[in-house]
């Protein structure tokens, strides 16, 4: 049978319990205070990482924003020197139409000025040459003032009938 020693186990049981308030008193302070301070360095660094997340999300939001804004505002850029191009163009069409006209008109003034001209020297070479048929005809010659004078007749005849 196994005996059981009432004084060995007495003193078995003073010894644990000494030995439980040895270590309560001496080694688990230091062992819990370790422990504490590693768990609180622990949470520090988990609310730290937790912080550092939150702040590159909000880092992330802001910077996707400006990224937002400045294609939005490069669009609007794009759009408005689009439009600045357009309007420079239809503007140089409109002045190249004006220009065209206006050399037209000018060509067309020349044009009916040199008609004009060209009529009026037709009309007196038709009066020099009719008073010269006349004059052969008639057998009558007349002096140069007098021709000058039919000939003046006859073109202001001619311009007021045409």
């Amino acid at each position: 049978m196994l005996g059981l020693n009432v004084g060995t186990f007495i003193a078995e049981v003073v010894s644990f319990l000494l030995f439980l308030w040895l270590m309560s008193k001496f080694a688990f302070p230091p062992i819990e205070k370790i422990l504490n301070d590693r768990r609180e360095r622990i949470e520090g660094a988990i609310g730290e990482a937790r912080r550092d997340r939150e702040e590159a999300a909000r880092l992330k939001e802001q910077f996707e924003a400006q990224i937002e804004s400045a294609r939005q505002e490069a669009q609007a850029l794009i759009e408005r020197a689009q439009r600045t191009a357009d309007l420079q163009a239809q503007e140089t069409i409109q002045s190249a139409r004006q220009e065209a006209e206006r050399l037209v008109a000018m060509a067309r003034e020349e044009i009916d000025g040199e008609k004009r001209e060209a009529l009026r020297e037709i009309r007196r070479e038709v009066a020099d040459l009719s008073l010269a048929i006349a004059g052969r005809v008639l057998q009558e010659e007349l002096d140069g003032a007098r021709q000058r004078k039919l000939v003046d007749e006859f073109l202001s005849t001619a311009e007021s009938g045409s």
